[in-house]
């Protein structure tokens, strides 16, 4: 029982211990097929579209730690949760 408790003890450290970062898809143009892992207190996911010169509508997604206001013609959205965007 005590050998029962102290690996259930020592697995709950490792996973507690390690830290949790997020992971956003990564990416400046199409097609966004990159992810990365977020630095350390950057906790939200976001995707910006907005209107490029004769290419169209452009999008950029990645990590960030707070919401800005979108810029004149852009469109920003968020989430938290692991390659949400």
């Amino acid at each position: 029982m005590k050998t029962q408790l102290l690996a259930l003890v020592v697995v709950a450290f490792v996973f507690l211990d390690s830290g949790y970062t997020l992971r956003c898809h990564s990416c400046t143009e199409p097609p966004c097929m990159g992810h990365e892992q977020c630095s350390e207190g950057q906790n939200l996911c976001f995707e910006k579209r907005y209107q490029g010169d004769m290419l169209g509508l452009r999008t950029v997604k990645g990590c960030t730690d707070t919401c800005a206001d979108p810029g004149e013609k852009e469109i920003v959205t968020y989430c938290k949760s692991d390659r949400c965007n």
